[in-house]
């Protein structure tokens, strides 16, 4: 009976870009902090196993590349080959190759093999410096038999082993090409033949071994099943019949059993389709509007009279909660799934651009929406560069300003009231207000007179935001075309974020990245006015009050503006924003101030009509794109709230009514001053 492969490619897909990940990181190590033993195990581990799953599925050009650089690899463990630049390189595009092709497999393309041509001929000139002229007999284990060494493996594949397209034949031919075996099968777990099912695994072999290879040598050949069998190595010294047969013949354990210990001890994972989450996510979703529908429902309920009722509701509360965290856990991914791709990148291009940069990640176990980490790749590729090419100075620049030759670039992550915090940050050259106004002027994003008057830092960093703007002269593989950070905010604010810039000129800049948990479910206020309900997400919120006439001011032509704690806030009406009919002006308006980006609103409504976790429904995909909304939810009473854009709205709205805040500003400066001068 055939068996179709296909179906684990998946599986082999996924673990071995994981394994290369790992891999590539680990050279990365050994490059910055020199030969490390530990290092070079895992590293050899992982393009071991690659090399045999490649093998066993059919794939013979990643796997013969992959045995090149095992082979490498296997030299620097034994000290006969040291690891230098130029040894680092190969290896780090023999990684590049490996990833290509198995993207291209795993896309059913073609695998272009004649690119991997040049690598195995620098991998084998290697071995050749390294003096292993003898590769094919290292390979077969044709060793003298000085220093050989006797072991017994009991090999017990699990039932299912066929099950992932495995082969124990093929592990106990690989087996033999670390030295001389003699082996037995184990039959006694064999059925009637009416009982026999062709793709169980019902043997078990016991291997007597004589080889110069390391118990760790052996293990790494089952490496790839290492969680689909039970394996056990031990070492001959003394051969002799245990006491009761509880010691088996050359020293080896009992076959009987062997199997169920490392079964028992080995954290079982599996691999689930993204889409069966998302499913699960959503429905997760539609069981917290249930329960938000059945506790409004509910309100009215006796706590003495419907003791019983409130008791089970309260449960019912309880689980609903637990439920929703543990699923939307299930899609929380470390943001090191991000961050590990950057020191290969940081490294490659300080080599091309001639920058000594050292890179330095932070928090990058934190954990956050797998959605949202895949959509955080690109902005964060483009601060990164960017940090690289405008921030970072040259050494010679960097010593003439008394800075140390090598650049600081900085990752971290955290998580801070509620929201997902990511900071790229720089020790280079900052930002140059100045320049940045006349490149501005030179491109058209600013008129003369606008420059002339006294812009704030956070309209000055706006401007790096606007599509088209490059402070670079010339266009470059780097920079230079206008389509970096403006990508950025875009990106961002998409997944329902901020941007923030902060910098000081010769000291360097910080671009902190706000985001949200998850993309599923928001804690939000619901807010009322002329007869609707909207959701504010509760993270966008510094503070709900109700204010009267006296703190509000009003510019001629420009609105009004809210003078609260020594600052001016344009004020908004949620009415305007909707185009809804107004409502009768209150005595003591309810203003919700909002924060996002470094600036602040205060948008004026009817009530506030509570707090509550809501399910965020896209409003693109299910009806039109709406000015000023992120989304939709469905509330309690069945009734649909449209969800604000904070950020959009507040980088639409302040900006216009900026005037008036600095209008208000200089009248609060001139009546301040007539005062002190009549005193």
């Amino acid at each position: 009976m055939s068996l179709d492969l296909s179906r684990f490619h998946a599986t082999f897909f996924t673990e071995s870009l994981e394994g290369l990940n790992h891999v590539e990181q680990q050279l990365l190590h050994i490059e910055q902090r020199g030969q490390d033993e530990g290092a070079l195990d895992a590293i050899f581990r992982d393009v071991h196993s690659l090399k045999g799953s490649a093998g066993s599925l059919g794939f013979g050009v990643i796997a013969e590349l992959a045995h090149e650089m095992e082979s490498v690899l296997d030299r620097m463990r034994q000290n006969l080959m040291p690891a230098t630049a130029e040894s680092t390189n190969v290896l780090l595009r023999g990684v590049d190759c490996l990833r290509n092709w198995l993207l291209a497999a795993e896309a059913q393309e073609s695998i272009d093999s004649g690119a991997g041509a040049g690598l195995l001929r620098e991998l084998q000139l290697l071995l050749q410096r390294s003096g292993a002229t003898d590769t094919v007999a290292t390979v077969q284990g044709e060793s003298a038999e000085d220093g050989k060494q006797k072991y017994v493996v009991v090999f017990r594949p699990a039932r299912d082993f066929f099950h992932s397209g495995n082969d124990p034949a093929r592990f106990i031919d690989e087996l033999a090409q670390l030295g001389e075996i003699r082996s037995t099968v184990e039959l006694s777990a064999l059925p009637s033949i009416d009982a026999f099912e062709p793709t169980i695994c019902y043997l078990a072999w016991r291997i007597t071994l004589e080889t110069e290879a390391s118990a760790n040598d052996i293990r790494e050949v089952f490496d790839w099943v290492s969680n689909a069998c039970a394996l056990e190595i031990e070492q001959v010294r003394e051969v002799e019949s245990g006491v009761n047969g509880t010691v088996a013949q050359d020293g080896a354990p009992p076959l009987e059993g062997a199997g169920e210990t490392r079964r028992d001890a080995t954290l079982v994972t599996m691999h689930v389709r993204t889409d069966k989450i998302d499913d699960l996510v959503n429905l997760v979703g539609e069981l917290v509007i249930t329960h938000t529908m059945l506790k409004q429902s509910t309100q009215h309920l006796d706590a003495i009279k419907d003791a019983r009722a409130v008791s089970v509701f309260a449960q019912l509360e309880r689980n609903v909660q637990d439920i929703q965290e543990r699923v939307l856990a299930i899609r929380m991914m470390p943001v090191n799934h991000v961050f590990g791709r950057f020191p290969r990148l940081v490294r490659d291009l300080g080599l091309q651009m001639g920058k000594a940069i050292e890179l330095k990640l932070s928090g990058e176990q934190a954990e956050l929406d797998k959605s949202v980490i895949e959509q955080l790749i690109d902005p964060l590729t483009h601060l990164v560069r960017n940090a690289l090419d405008h921030g970072i100075e040259l050494p010679a620049e960097r010593l003439a300003a008394d800075k140390p030759a090598k650049g600081m670039l900085s990752l971290h992550a955290e998580h801070r009231g509620g929201r997902f915090v990511i900071t790229v940050s720089d020790d280079g050259r900052g930002i140059d207000s100045e320049k940045v106004k006349q490149r501005a002027i030179e491109i058209g994003l600013l008129s003369a007179n606008s420059a002339a008057e006294e812009l704030d830092e956070a309209a000055i960093h706006a401007l790096l935001l606007k599509p088209g703007f490059s402070t670079a002269r010339e266009v470059s593989n780097l920079s230079g075309r206008g389509v970096g950070l403006d990508v950025v905010s875009q990106n961002v604010r998409k997944l329902g974020g901020s941007l923030e810039i902060t910098s000081r000129l010769g000291q360097g800049t910080a671009f902190t990245i706000n985001l949200p948990l998850t993309l599923a479910i928001v804690d939000g206020m619901i807010v009322g006015v002329a007869g609707e309900r909207y959701i504010i997400p509760i993270t966008f919120i510094r503070e709900c009050l109700q204010v009267s006439a006296v703190q509000l001011q009003s510019v001629v032509g420009q609105g009004q503006v809210l003078h609260s704690r020594g600052e001016y806030i344009p004020v908004l009406k949620l009415s305007d924003l909707c185009a809804l009919r107004a409502t009768a002006q209150s005595a003591q308006p309810v203003l919700v101030v909002l924060e996002a980006e470094s600036r602040a609103i205060a948008l004026q409504v009817d009530d506030l009509l509570g707090q509550d976790q809501v399910v965020i429904k896209s409003l693109e995909a299910n009806y039109r794109k709406v000015e000023f909304m992120a989304g939709a939810s469905i509330l309690g009473d069945g009734r649909v709230a449209l969800i604000l854009d904070v950020t959009e709205i507040i980088k639409q709205r302040v900006t216009i009514r900026s005037a008036a805040v600095h209008n208000a500003e200089n009248a609060h400066s001139t009546h301040s001053e007539s005062g002190a001068v009549a005193a």
